[in-house]
């Protein structure tokens, strides 16, 4: 998603530092440039950095889908990252790789926490790689997950509730993932029931009642790629208590 691709932009860049900032005051001297590339970009934006790809001034492209595209020209493209890469078919892996100059595979890294079955066949066969990481991110603390059967327990639901508001007056965040964006996402599951539990409905709910004294967001995908942008940054700034 575009989310994600801008979250892997800013971890690049906050690693490399002044490496990552080639051209600028203060960049290294043998520093490079990273870029974005979305669809949701203007045209005008997509045709700079593309033809900052394609001459070589950007050494590092973060996109989504939007690098398949056959305007997408790379000066000397020599390693493709694939995130997610249970979402990225293989043919979308040979088109990108293919980019590469004539008669130069470039080198090809898939990370996934979810492999789909031919990756796995790939790698218990040889013809991949793999690398595991094992070490959870440094300063990671323990987490605690519980399953609430609302239906036999639903005052339980109510606690946990409480418990978002007891984290936010202590000045942490809180995600509220619903399963569907609204009712038109909605479809009969086995028994007849609907889920109501919809992005939409539950934030309008929760800003009214169980939250109603924090400070909350709306945030899916269907939204502009300005009001992404606007939701996420208000999160990371500490001015949202609640991402629904």
């Amino acid at each position: 998603t575009e989310v994600l691709a801008a979250q892997h932009l800013r971890s690049i860049r906050d690693v490399l530092g002044p490496l990552a900032m080639g051209g600028q005051l203060g960049g290294a001297e043998n520093a490079t440039r990273v870029a974005l590339l979305t669809g949701s970009m203007t045209a005008g934006q997509k045709k700079q950095v593309r033809a900052e790809i394609a001459s070589g001034q950007v050494g590092i492209v973060i996109g989504t889908h939007a690098l398949l595209q056959e305007a997408v020209d790379f000066h000397n493209l020599g390693m493709v990252v694939v995130d997610e890469q249970h979402r990225f078919g293989v043919e979308q892996r040979d088109q990108l790789r293919a980019k590469a100059p004539a008669g130069i595979t470039p080198h090809l890294l898939v990370m996934t926490a979810t492999p789909i079955p031919r990756t796995v066949a790939l790698t218990v066969y040889g013809d991949l790689e793999p690398s595991t990481l094992r070490e959870l991110p440094l300063g990671r603390q323990p987490i605690a997950a519980n399953v609430i059967f609302v239906k036999d327990k639903p005052a339980w639901l109510n606690r946990a509730w409480r418990r978002i508001n007891e984290e936010a007056a202590a000045g942490r965040q809180c995600y509220v993932v619903a399963p569907r964006i609204d009712e038109s996402d909605d479809t009969d599951v086995q028994g007849g029931v609907r889920p109501s539990a919809t992005a939409e409905g539950l934030f309008s709910r929760l800003r009214s009642a169980e939250l109603a004294e924090l400070r909350l967001a709306l945030m899916y995908g269907r939204l502009s790629a300005d009001d992404k942008d606007a939701a996420m940054a208000a999160f990371r700034a500490g001015e949202v208590d609640v991402l629904v």
